[in-house]
């Protein structure tokens, strides 16, 4: 597995429940040196809303940090929603105790990438404008390396 992980060109993590799909992955022995290694850029694609009442104020820069922490490595990129649905959507959702996810502080060493990725009336990403920012950024990151 270190050996696959190493030779990968860029490493996407999400989007996906931060503590139940992201987190655990990064947890599984040899992940986190694996991806520490890796000589290709690291992207986060963080996710559009908050999780409920445990991730009340979580931000797209906590998640970076957190990852960050996880693996040892900085994240290089993070890529983030900064759009917001009608208000009656967000009423819907807050009823369940989620939020739109911030932004947020950022590290300073990762560069942040915003668009609109919400879809609909649900809190889904519109697949098409996340799959080009994401490689859109995979792109950028390699064409930087050569």
């Amino acid at each position: 597995m270190l050996e696959a992980i190493h030779s990968f060109a860029a490493i996407v993590i999400g989007p996906g429940s931060f503590y139940t799909s992201l987190m655990p992955i990064l947890l599984v022995r040899g992940v986190a040196e694996a991806l520490r290694i890796a000589s290709g850029p690291l992207v986060l694609a963080t996710n559009i809303l908050t999780e409920g009442r445990g991730m009340k104020g979580f931000t797209a820069g906590e998640a970076v940090r957190r990852v960050s922490e996880a693996i040892g490595r900085p994240v290089d990129v993070v890529i983030a929603n900064d759009t917001a649905p009608s208000n009656e959507v967000l009423a819907r959702y807050a009823v369940e105790e989620k939020e739109l996810l911030a932004v947020g502080n950022v590290p300073e060493r990762c560069e942040l990438v915003t668009g609109n990725f919400w879809q609909g009336q649900i809190a889904r990403h519109e697949r098409r404008r996340l799959a080009y920012a994401v490689w859109s950024v995979i792109g950028q990151c390699l064409s930087r390396s050569e």
